[in-house]
């Protein structure tokens, strides 16, 4: 034990890049350029609705924001998924860089629920009412929850080691589980990152892509105002001035808040 020297065994090295963008953020530093940035959940989702949010156009106000339904589907959003801490690794994040034509680089950013290191499967929790119905409609599962899971394979499984991939969507009363196909969508992700990037480009917006989830987009008047897109009674409106500065105030309390942890 005396013979070992001390100064041999380690060396002085920048502070881990997680640890210092924690810090920055929150202290409100965001050094990060979130153009041609894209979430997994954002990507498999309506192309329309990416390409407002890489445009900056401002979000709408629900008009449902704060109806005691949608707040309690919030709060049970929350408490079911606890159930990620079933598993010691949850919540990994990962960043996966895409090569494109143009020669630019735009990143995906990806968040994994559940890992379960035995099994190697990829879990992914999806927390919703009516489960057993919405099954028994066809609502479930549904084709973005699967192109999620199989973007999350495309990105892990070149750092760990990935066979197999599960859906789980839970209720207050129920929990269904259903495996996924693997999938290498490498090419598709290229693709669909592409189309949105052209359309920032040419300024020419792609077409809404209609599904149940528009009642929930806060892009509502924007996209049925444009045409090609929802032909339904838009939820969503413009916010006005006053909400906007609420909104603001809400923000600025919530970074103080944060810098005082």
């Amino acid at each position: 034990m005396s013979t070992i020297e001390l100064e041999k065994q380690t060396q002085e090295i920048d502070t881990p890049e997680g640890i210092m963008n924690f810090l920055q953020k929150r202290n409100g530093q965001f050094t990060k350029n979130y153009k041609s940035r894209y979430s997994v959940t954002e990507l498999v989702g309506c192309q329309r609705k990416s390409a407002y949010k890489q445009l900056g156009i401002p979000q709408e106000e629900l008009l449902a924001d704060t109806t005691l339904e949608s707040m309690w589907a919030t709060v049970r959003g929350d408490f079911l998924h606890n159930m990620t801490y079933a598993y010691k690794w949850r919540e990994m994040d990962m960043e996966y860089y895409v090569p494109l034509d143009n020669g630019k680089i735009a990143t995906l950013a990806g968040r994994l629920d559940m890992y379960d290191w035995k099994t190697k499967t990829i879990i992914d929790l999806k927390t919703t009412k009516f489960v057993r119905w919405q099954i028994k409609q066809g609502f479930l599962p549904k084709l973005e929850h699967i192109l999620q899971l199989q973007c999350y394979d495309t990105m892990f499984s070149q750092y760990m080691p990935v066979e197999n991939l599960n859906i789980v969507y839970a209720d207050m009363t129920d929990i269904v589980t259903y495996k996924v196909q693997k999938r290498d969508l490498t090419d598709w992700i290229k693709t669909r990152i592409s189309e949105i990037e052209s359309s920032k480009e040419s300024k020419e917006i792609p077409r809404g892509e209609i599904s149940g989830l528009c009642k929930f987009c806060k892009y509502q008047t924007q996209c049925f105002e444009e045409g090609n897109g929802l032909t339904e009674k838009p939820l969503s409106i413009p916010k006005s001035k006053e909400s906007q500065t609420h909104g603001e105030r809400k923000w600025v309390n919530c970074i103080l808040h944060m810098v005082q942890i």
